[in-house]
């Protein structure tokens, strides 16, 4: 699908879990991979609507087991986020960042090619990555969904604080986002940013709240658009050479009738149209996007300290408000969005309070018991006051499903065996209620 080609060893090879948090090469014909997988529905679902799910296990391994499965898939994965290993050769408190290249590699690219058939016409995957692997990653992004999907490379600014120890301090990720409809046609079903309200004011003490105001003309001369407007002040205006006014005459009378025509000017100057909050055209999205829009690593980790004061919490998490602004731009409500390296449940949380279904995996087994199902629970039963709570109105309520699917390699041991992982599940529904009822 691109004409030009990323190599790298055992790249025809399949590259699968194994074990607890192994991967193995395989061949793509190798019968092991012909062996069914296993899926228990560690809780229970009621009724026909569709489950948000929490998938433990590994992604590739989630997706194929549950690709069948038209309750979820019905419509289409409508938004892709992951925030994957970064492949650093880092070795963080929850997880080991330290893949060789080429297994890094074709972990993107297995895993990426499994959600492509899954995807609606109109998806997007957003992809985020530091400069580790950010361009190789491109390269096979350009392989699975060709060239022309991409869409743009959004910068995050994820700290404010200065490395002077460094060459550069590096204060930045990258998210590489790609459509596989393409930008133009991509772009006509994104949604925009909502415009800020600061600019917005009650110069006339209007019932309905604070406004702003644009031209009351339109370019060219249309007849019926040029007509004797008075202002209050007496004056007699006409359109400009060249252009008419925006409405008919009737059509303007309305909206004098509705005072949302100002004369600036103490009333003497050229008509004006109000225009509210709800009326404003929304703005296309930079690709530099700022703290202040979309917060830091730190103010993530001020989150979840709150929401786990007795717990070490993940080193680079990803703040709310980042989440709030991709799902608010590829998705509407009641759209699916998927993230198969869910870690602490940034994904799954924000999507729960902005009313978008929602399905995430993750493959360690410790992470969803101490981090993700218990943050989970607290949104579900209206407890996490933080992150985006405030701005999506979000009270409480909804519910999901848990499952786990074993990898069909190796042999998992300790915490990560299916018994144990149903014993850790209940010990997790005492803590946090029962999620079972709570769908």
């Amino acid at each position: 699908m691109s004409d030009v080609e990323l190599v790298w060893p055992n790249k025809d090879m399949a590259l699968r879990a194994s074990g607890n948090s192994s991967y193995e090469w395989v061949e793509p014909t190798c019968n092991r991979l012909k062996v069914p997988l296993k899926l228990e529905r560690l809780t229970s679902h009621h009724g026909n609507e569709r489950p948000n799910i929490v998938a433990v296990g590994d992604g590739l391994d989630i997706l194929e087991a549950l690709s069948g499965d038209a309750l979820i898939f019905e419509s289409g994965i409508r938004l892709v986020y992951i925030d994957p290993p970064f492949n650093t050769q880092v070795n963080f408190r929850q997880y080991r960042d330290t893949m060789k290249r080429p297994m890094w590699l074709s972990m993107m690219r297995d895993r990426l090619m499994a959600l492509r058939p899954l995807l609606a016409e109109d998806a997007s995957i957003w992809v985020h990555l530091d400069d580790a692997e950010v361009h190789r990653a491109r390269s096979v992004m350009d392989e699975v969904f060709g060239e022309g999907a991409f869409v743009a490379s959004v910068v995050w600014q994820k700290k404010n604080t200065r490395d002077s120890r460094a060459a550069f301090s590096e204060n930045h990720d990258t998210i590489v986002v790609y459509a596989p409809s393409g930008p133009k046609k991509w772009k006509t079903s994104r949604n925009l940013l909502v415009k800020d309200g600061a600019d917005l004011v009650n110069r006339d003490n209007d019932p309905r709240g604070p406004w702003t105001d644009a031209p009351f003309t339109a370019p060219g001369y249309r007849s019926a658009q040029q007509y004797d407007i008075v202002t209050p002040a007496g004056n007699v205006q006409r359109p400009p050479r060249g252009r008419s006014w925006y409405a008919t005459e009737a059509t303007y009378q309305s909206l004098v009738a509705d005072e949302r025509i100002w004369f600036p000017k103490g009333g003497a100057g050229s008509p004006r149209l109000k225009l509210f909050a709800h009326q404003l055209r929304g703005l296309v999205p930079f690709t530099v996007w700022g703290t202040s829009d979309t917060g830091t690593n730190d103010d993530a980790k001020r989150h979840l300290m709150a929401l786990f004061p007795d717990k070490e919490v993940f080193d680079t998490p990803k703040p709310e408000s980042l989440l709030e602004r991709i799902i608010h731009i590829a998705t509407n409500p009641g759209e699916l969005v998927v993230d198969i390296f869910a870690g602490s449940g940034t994904t799954a949380a924000v999507a729960h309070k902005m009313r978008r279904r929602w399905l995430v995996a993750e493959r360690n087994a410790d992470t969803v018991f101490k981090y993700l199902l218990p943050r989970l629970q607290n949104v579900v039963d209206g407890k996490d006051p933080g992150g985006v709570t405030g701005a999506t109105s979000w009270v409480g309520g909804g519910g999901f499903e848990v499952v786990n699917v074993s990898p069909r390699l190796g042999k998992l041991t300790g915490p990560y065996r299916p018994d144990a992982i149903e014993r850790n599940l209940a010990m997790s529904l005492t803590k946090c209620g029962k999620l079972a009822n709570a769908s």
